[in-house]
């Protein structure tokens, strides 16, 4: 699989910018927290320039932002929950457990409103 590195930057770039604006966090901010100018890293928003792997950890332990999500454009803190294939592939106690689980959850939900 080859990879188009400068569509790459760029998707990162958009990707990275969203998430910015989402947790209103200022240019000026973010560059000093990363150890970088303003210039630079609107070259990272705008795609002109790629984000190093050090970078990336810093963006996640100072504001939680997600290295997969910025890659990938995939959010790996989002849980999915394939229910036909737990139902196709447990055991009828495992299913009627899960089951009685998420009638007690919306019991809950209705009975606290």
């Amino acid at each position: 699989m080859k990879i188009d590195r400068k569509n790459t930057n760029i998707l990162v770039g958009k990707r990275l910018r969203e998430e910015r604006i989402n947790k209103k966090i200022s240019i000026a901010e973010i560059a000093g927290v990363l150890g970088i100018t303003e210039e630079h890293y609107r070259k990272l928003e705008a795609g002109s320039t790629g984000i190093s792997t050090d970078k990336l950890l810093i963006l996640y332990d100072t504001y939680g932002t997600d290295p997969t999500y910025l890659i990938t454009g995939v959010n790996s803190n989002r849980m999915e929950f394939n229910l036909d294939y737990f139902v196709a592939n447990s055991s009828k106690e495992q299913r009627d457990q899960f089951f009685d689980r998420v009638l007690a959850y919306i019991s809950e939900l209705i009975k606290n409103g």
